[in-house]
């Protein structure tokens, strides 16, 4: 053999052993969300409550694939007008998990919710849009002073307005606002009821079709995230830890999935919420699907306290600590690498 091919035969075996190496690193340290297919018995029964858009992709995959099932869980996957809806019912005691944006929690706090705990977020990114009527004299943002806006109310959509006209140096008070249901905003747009609206998922595109040329959009958010949230009661929490670890891991699963299999994953979703695939995908502004608790969360809550504040919608006048309503346990057991901030425990604060 000549030197040559011993060297190669060198460089060859490295790269092996890099290989193998680097396999093994990953494998121990990335996220135990492998199911067990091996799952016989009764499974475990979980109320979850949720907007059927596109920010709660996962749980679409997570039903299709049988994912929760291969955990040991039956998900009982309810479909809810808006966050606080399902919110409410996870207060009622009618969820074990609710699903909603982070300003549905902060609201929810500020109204004296006290034992509700968000676990983890699975989606984030720009999810609403705000559609104006070109026959009202609108071409910019600040032609919309005086103007009727409808956007529902405790609503992340509200939240998102109020930073879109700020950062275009509008008071609130200088808009009117119409506290609209989110399946009422079309039609009110069309009937002339109100000068803009804010959408989102299929009510934008159904918006934009029923308007024709007589409609244009802008993005709302300014470029901060939305972030769609895993949120339960502290008693659930308590009682029920080892179940929602297995959530997270179904979960975790689904967000795999999505990465591996974008196009699939798309077309589950268009399945779940009857929105037509080609929509879907037309979505200039993509939603990410990963589980984390992270510090960008976390300054987005004080974000949209502040402004609450700020604006008189609530009597609160003390920022809360909203770390005290995150239940980073289920996640920092199922994948540590998720969780991205610092939670007290036990009167101190730990990295985890």
């Amino acid at each position: 053999m000549t030197k040559n091919h011993i060297k190669i035969s060198l460089s060859v075996l490295g790269a092996v052993v890099l290989a193998i190496a680097a396999a093994a690193y990953l494998w121990k340290a990335g996220p135990r969300t492998q199911p067990d297919q091996t799952h016989s018995g009764p499974l475990e029964k979980i109320a979850v409550g949720t907007a059927f858009n596109r920010l709660s992709g996962l749980w679409y995959i997570v039903k299709d694939q049988g994912y929760d099932k291969a955990q040991g869980l039956e998900v009982d996957l309810r479909a809810y007008p808006a966050g606080i809806n399902a919110v409410k019912d996870l207060e009622a005691g009618e969820l074990d998990l609710a699903c909603c944006a982070e300003f549905i929690l902060v609201s929810e706090i500020f109204a004296g919710a006290a034992d509700l705990r968000c676990l983890a977020s699975f989606a984030a990114g720009a999810h609403h849009q705000l559609i104006v009527r070109r026959d009202r004299g609108i071409v910019r943002p600040e032609d919309l002073r005086g103007k009727s806006i409808g956007v529902p109310h405790v609503h992340s959509a509200m939240f998102f307005l109020g930073r879109f006209i700020s950062l275009n140096h509008i008071p609130l008070k200088e808009v009117n606002l119409a506290d609209l249901s989110p399946n009422d905003l079309a039609d009110a747009l069309a009937a002339g009821k109100v000068d803009a609206v804010v959408a989102r998922d299929q009510r934008f595109y159904d918006t934009m079709r029923m308007m024709g040329i007589n409609a244009f959009s802008w993005p709302s958010q300014g470029g901060q995230d939305l972030y769609w949230m895993l949120v339960s009661r502290e008693e659930v929490v308590k009682k029920r830890g080892p179940a929602l670890e297995k959530v997270l891991r179904a979960l975790g699963l689904a967000a795999d999935f999505i990465r591996r299999q974008p196009e699939a994953g798309m077309a589950v979703m268009a399945r779940w919420t009857q929105i037509p695939l080609a929509d879907l995908q037309g979505f200039k502004q993509p939603i990410r699907f990963e589980l984390f608790l992270d510090q960008a969360l976390l300054l987005a809550m004080e974000d949209q306290a502040r402004w609450m504040m700020d604006n008189k919608l609530t009597g609160r006048v003390a920022m809360p600590d909203f770390l005290d309503y995150f239940a980073a346990e289920p996640l920092t057991r199922v994948d540590p690498k998720a969780m991205r901030v610092i939670i007290p425990q036990r009167g101190k604060q730990v990295r985890t």
